[in-house]
């Protein structure tokens, strides 16, 4: 695990859902654990910032010293407030880190080497390195990744900010990802049912 960190926002209620999303079941893993392991497949180290029922998050993740679990004592603020408790660490090379939020189990590793492959470019050529998003057909989703250029303003942000709008304010890319994992976020029972029957018959 030596191409940086990313920064797994798993702190909030999961209100809409009805059921705290984190810890519920997703193959073998759970909704969180699949978006870690994403995050290992592409060489990264996992960052998973919890907040509401941290002790629980803690517990789950405590038999894999490869999955970092740090807490964000004003998670109710929202979920900027976590990113900047996550990119606070020092994990990473210094170059910046990745963005993917605990309920996406779908993310695929792929969306991650992607990434990767264009900031070994950019470094190659000579370019001045700038927050990626993962796309598809211009639609942007996750991964993030943010440079550490930008990381270091996070701290003045209104922790009631959403951080999308904030970047994309700034010098940012796309990287083009064919899966639409990159987009599937699980916020209300119908789609965690419908993303469970899915992977039951593929």
């Amino acid at each position: 695990m030596d191409r940086g960190y990313c920064v797994i926002p798993a702190a909030g209620r999961s209100s809409r859902m009805g059921d705290w999303k984190p810890l519920l079941p997703w193959g073998h893993s759970t909704i969180c654990g699949a978006v870690a392991d994403a995050a290992l497949a592409a060489g990264l180290r996992p960052v998973v910032v919890a907040g509401y029922r941290a002790d629980e998050l803690a517990a789950a993740f405590s038999g894999r010293p490869e999955v970092a679990v740090v807490v964000n004592r004003d998670w109710e603020r929202g979920m900027l407030g976590s990113v900047r408790v996550g990119a606070a660490l020092p994990l990473s090379r210094g170059s910046g880190f990745f963005v993917a939020p605990a309920d996406m189990p779908r993310l695929p590793a792929r969306a991650f080497e992607r990434a990767l492959a264009e900031l070994d470019r950019l470094e190659q050529a000579g370019e001045a390195t700038r927050t990626l998003f993962a796309s598809r057909a211009g639609r942007l989703g996750h991964p993030v990744w943010i440079p550490a250029s930008v990381a270091v303003g996070l701290g003045a942000l209104d922790p009631g900010l959403r951080l999308r709008d904030h970047l994309l304010g700034l010098p940012w890319s796309a990287v083009e990802v064919d899966d639409d994992g990159i987009f599937e976020d699980l916020d209300t029972p119908e789609a965690y049912r419908e993303a469970i029957a899915r992977i039951l018959t593929e």
